[in-house]
């Protein structure tokens, strides 16, 4: 975003310079098309204008010229992230990475736990065994915890994906109906499981990515005795909103010293800002 902002700095300038008696002409014949009215004091109205771009000017050049100076000392627009093409998998990769607590990043629990508190997902206490994996069944991300029975299925549409027809549904029943089946539990819970321990997450960049009426919907050959939709409420959440408030509060919390870890967070909640 900064370095889209500078690149449209430049350019106003740039033009500016080269184009500005062109600009005058072609905003005093476009006054003349629209009213048929020549205007009355030209020369005024000329001056008046070019006294107004060229503050406009000076202020975007004062504006290019601080944050030159800021991203010189503090390397502000440089995200090493945005040097490469990162797809769906590698955000469902990294964010995995983050809520495995034996991943390498060393904080344990810390990650995990924040993301659950969250979601209000019912903990019992701080170093729950809870497994977290990629891709598996074509599900982005999975979570999972024994006792009690949770399950957390996370669609990861951070690069737009069209939904595929009853996707959702299938990871429900999939991971969550069928495991609750298993444990014989009563019916009533089967259909409605409680939100506390099972939740389905959408996540995506933009808060008019939502899930399709089909994705949620039981193909028609499966068994009539199946709920005709997805019983849990699809969570939608956002990249911008969601992700980074969970890693913002991470943040926090990581120790002062562990700049490695810091950075690498600080650049992932600035991808999405």
């Amino acid at each position: 975003m900064k370095n889209s902002f500078l690149h449209i700095v430049d350019c106003i300038i740039t033009d500016y310079a080269k184009n500005r008696q062109r600009y005058l002409n072609k905003l005093n014949s476009t006054v003349y098309d629209i009213t048929n009215i020549q205007l009355q004091n030209q020369n005024n109205f000329q001056n008046l204008f070019q006294v107004s771009s060229l503050y406009l000017v000076n202020d975007l050049l004062e504006i290019d010229k601080q944050s030159r100076v800021k991203n010189m000392e503090s390397s502000c627009d440089f995200n090493m992230l945005e040097l490469f093409d990162i797809g769906e998998n590698q955000h469902s990769y990294l964010l995995a990475y983050f809520l495995n607590p034996n991943a390498a990043h060393g904080q344990g629990h810390l990650f995990l736990n924040i993301f659950l508190d969250l979601l209000k997902i019912e903990r019992f206490h701080d170093q729950e065994n809870w497994i977290v994996t990629v891709e598996k069944g074509r599900i982005d991300i999975l979570l999972k915890r024994l006792h009690p029975h949770s399950v957390i299925v996370i669609e990861n549409k951070s690069n737009y994906a069209p939904d595929q027809n009853h996707q959702l549904y299938r990871y429900w029943y999939q991971e969550i109906f069928r495991s609750i089946c298993e444990r014989q539990l009563p019916k009533e819970y089967i259909i409605n499981p409680p939100e506390r321990f099972y939740q389905l997450l959408y996540l995506s960049p933009d808060y008019w990515k939502i899930p399709n009426t089909n994705t949620l919907k039981k193909p028609c050959e499966w068994d009539e005795d199946l709920p005709n939709t997805v019983p849990l409420n699809a969570k939608h959440l956002l990249f911008s909103d969601f992700v980074c408030k969970w890693l913002t509060s991470a943040l926090e919390l990581l120790p002062k010293n562990n700049h490695r870890i810091r950075e690498y967070v600080n650049q992932y909640i600035e991808y999405w800002n």
